[in-house]
């Protein structure tokens, strides 16, 4: 498959796009705290939503992730708040994709122990629920032992009620899944490696998973791709990547990736 690129408008550290359902307008979401909306006609002058007063974009922080529900009229978004634990929220949409910030509703908070390892996507299934992965909290070699502790959120993706935020964990082991795609009842995780290998996941069967309390083990941080890493973590039901690869000169760190249709 041949690619090219195009620029097609300039933003201040973009970092994440979705659309909308009946909107031909694609929406751009800035790490600084913004989204803004990007028409035929180029990126609108004025963001459609200003939540910079709510984060800080620094380092891995900052609004990170943009999902939309299956009608378009609510957005949900996934940032770090101003201490920098993850935050999800919704916001009504109006019929011309305005963003109401007025009705910003908090779903969930989750602490984050270090400044980095957030991951950052949210997606919506058909069904309404929310699909959020979770980095491992940070620092370096998992250091606080908790991808694969089922008592604590991070390291996992996370299957959330946006009605009241109460969530089931899908998977574990998993380091900082930064990017994300949901595609014909598979999420498609990118997770960023430690210093060896780059991972690309499959949590195959969400739908039958929504009955089920299987939870499906990537092994971070017993492992690392298929490598031993911290000898004292343990994964007995290891679930390898789908496609891993070396650090050098031809691969560093898997920042996304989208499934093509």
């Amino acid at each position: 498959m041949a690619l090219s690129l195009v620029e097609v408008a300039t933003l201040n550290q973009p970092v994440d796009a979705a659309s909308r359902f009946g909107d031909p307008a694609v929406y751009f979401v800035a790490r600084g705290g913004t989204i803004h909306k990007f028409v035929d006609s180029g990126l609108e002058s004025e963001p459609v939503l200003d939540i910079s007063d709510l984060t800080e974009g620094q380092g891995e922080r900052g609004l990170l992730g943009l999902a939309f529900s299956t009608d378009g009229s609510t957005a949900f978004i996934n940032y770090t708040n101003l201490v920098g634990d993850t935050t999800v929220a919704s916001l009504s949409v109006g019929a011309g994709g305005e963003f109401a910030r007025e009705t910003l509703k908090i779903i969930l908070v989750i602490d984050q122990p270090f400044a980095n390892h957030n991951a950052g996507d949210i997606v919506v299934e058909p069904s309404g629920m929310i699909l959020l992965p979770m980095g491992d909290g940070g620092s370096a070699d998992d250091p606080l032992r908790v991808s694969l502790d089922d008592s604590s959120p991070l390291g996992k993706v996370l299957r959330i009620d946006p009605s009241d935020g109460s969530y089931t964990i899908l998977a574990r082991g998993l380091r900082n899944p930064w990017r994300v795609d949901l595609y014909d009842d598979r999420l498609w995780l990118a997770d960023v490696g430690q210093g060896e290998f780059e991972e690309v996941s499959v949590l195959d069967g969400l739908s039958k998973m929504a009955s089920t309390a299987q939870i499906v083990d990537f092994g971070w941080s017993a492992y690392e791709a298929n490598k031993v890493f911290n000898k004292d973590q343990t994964s007995s039901s290891h679930t390898p990547p789908l496609v891993s690869y070396k650090h050098g000169d031809n691969g560093c760190s898997i920042s996304g990736g989208a499934v093509a249709t």
